[in-house]
């Protein structure tokens, strides 16, 4: 069930965004990241030396590994030890595909990054920001790995600042000990861990170096830099980033050190950006915001029996997804579908199907009526299960008409989905906001195709997301008709 923190707990929405911490959906990981760049300008007193922590402890690694001699030896089993991080839980942001678990760090991963910076240490550098590059050359790390290694590191100063923000707020606490110092925070029920908030001056949708585009910017940066590449890659930066792998930009910096000493100087002068609530142009937060306002101004009155069968499942499904199209359509919903003033530019298609999560569990909610999303029963995700029961289930698949494989989904992916869930209703949701008319013409092909054969097929509920014309547009479009 998709519920911000504020509303988890009752705080009022503006009273908690004015303590600055960031207001995040329980259940659902935002992917927004800790970026360690912003560490150094954050606003939060708990948080104000908490870069020179993590600087320590890469530091003190590179110290250690510099020592080291041969892989086990005892440098390198201290190394080893201040490397070890777990998966961070509770913090709500990141990529988990379902529920708020970090990804953790496994001893394959650990010892391959180890190598790297040995390397990079027997090569002369000692810079503890190497760690914050590794995205750029270390594969299986990425933009979630690195956030959770920065709170792990830091996470004791994160408690502290969740406890302090909490505190000017009546809410249920439970304690939490961690490394001998108690603390007292509210529990998140979706996974029985402590919620732990984050100030949203240290947020961003990808850290600064997450990747060689990342890298690529501060290449673009210094003319230095951009000509070193140039030579050594034998193409312009810009052609290279699109076609070298890690392993590739890897080796590069470990055949020319100095280059890599280069770009960690040039990364170092980096100005900080934080993200950007207000655009929130990575569509994190304002799916959520949407659909609570247009659910609270449209009420919808809904009715289960207590034994309910898929049929009853399946009537009041249709009911919501009704109302959904009726708020897109006739309520100014689909202006969230886009992502400028103008509409034309359609929003992903993650951000849709939230969008009908929101509003689909805020009708739910008032009726005892479970729902659970993108549950996996080996055959692949599906978009929404809503069921009353083990036997009464029905699924929602969600499409927008720019999908490329929204006929595939129908002809293939739900029956899948329907087998492995074993249920016998399924609803194909398709939300138009513009794209091929060819694919959709397909879709109705298909949907008469299963009828004259007979096959099973979802039952298909168009959205029309289209932008509305304003009456004076239309009044002049007419006129020029005429």
């Amino acid at each position: 069930m998709p519920v911000s923190i504020s509303d988890y707990l009752g705080i009022d929405k503006e009273a908690f965004d004015a303590t600055g911490a960031f207001d995040a959906v329980l259940d659902i990981d935002t992917n927004l990241f800790i970026d360690p760049f912003l560490l150094r300008s954050t606003e939060a007193p708990e948080l104000k030396s908490s870069y020179e922590k993590i600087q320590k402890r890469y530091s003190d690694i590179l110290k250690l590994l510099a020592e080291s001699e041969n892989t086990g030896d005892v440098f390198w089993r201290q190394a080893w030890r201040l490397f070890q991080f777990g998966e961070m839980k509770g913090l709500c942001i990141g990529y988990s595909s379902s529920g708020t678990s970090g990804s953790g760090m496994g001893k394959k991963l650990r010892r391959q990054v180890l190598q790297t910076a040995k390397k990079i240490v027997d090569a002369g550098i000692k810079a503890p920001e190497f760690f914050e590059l590794l995205g750029v050359f270390e594969e299986g790390v990425g933009a979630d790995r690195i956030s959770d290694m920065i709170g792990w590191i830091i996470l004791e100063d994160l408690y502290a600042y969740s406890e302090r923000v909490f505190g000017e707020f009546e809410v249920q606490t439970f304690r939490v000990t961690y490394k001998e110092r108690v603390y007292y925070l509210p529990r998140n029920k979706f996974n029985g861990y402590p919620i732990i908030l984050i100030p949203c001056d240290i947020l961003r949708d990808l850290p600064t170096a997450n990747s060689w585009d990342g890298i690529g910017y501060v290449i673009a940066e210094n003319q230095t830099l951009r000509q070193k590449v140039n030579e050594l890659v034998g193409r312009v930066w810009a052609e290279a980033r699109k076609q070298l792998t890690k392993a590739q930009i890897r080796s590069i910096f470990l055949d020319y050190p100095d280059l890599l000493q280069e770009v960690i100087k040039a990364y170092k002068g980096l100005p900080a950006v934080r993200y950007d609530f207000d655009k929130d142009p990575a569509d994190q937060i304002v799916w959520y915001l949407a659909a609570r306002r247009f659910v609270k101004e449209n009420p919808l009155e809904l009715s289960l029996p207590r034994l309910a069968t898929p049929e009853d499942v399946l009537r009041v499904v249709r009911v919501i997804c009704g109302k959904f199209k009726d708020l897109v359509e006739n309520n100014q919903l689909y202006t969230i579908l886009y992502r400028d003033d103008d509409r034309r530019e359609p929003r992903k298609e993650e951000t849709a199907q939230k969008l009908f999560y929101a509003v689909a569990d805020s009708y739910c909610e008032a009726n005892n009526l479970d729902l659970s999303r993108e549950t996996n029963a080996g055959r692949g995700p599906v978009d929404f299960k809503l069921s009353a029961g083990y036997h009464s289930r029905v699924l929602v698949e969600v499409k927008l008409t720019t999908n490329p494989y929204m006929l595939h989904g129908f002809e293939v992916q739900v029956g899948e989905y329907q087998k492995a869930e074993k249920t016998e209703y399924a609803i194909y949701l398709v939300i138009d906001v513009g794209g091929s008319r060819e694919r959709i013409a397909d879709l109705r092909k298909a949907e008469e195709h299963f009828k004259i054969e007979g096959k099973r097929m979802p039952e298909t509920i168009f959205v029309n997301a289209q932008p509305k014309l304003s009456a004076s547009r239309y009044r002049r479009r007419a006129r020029k008709r005429h």
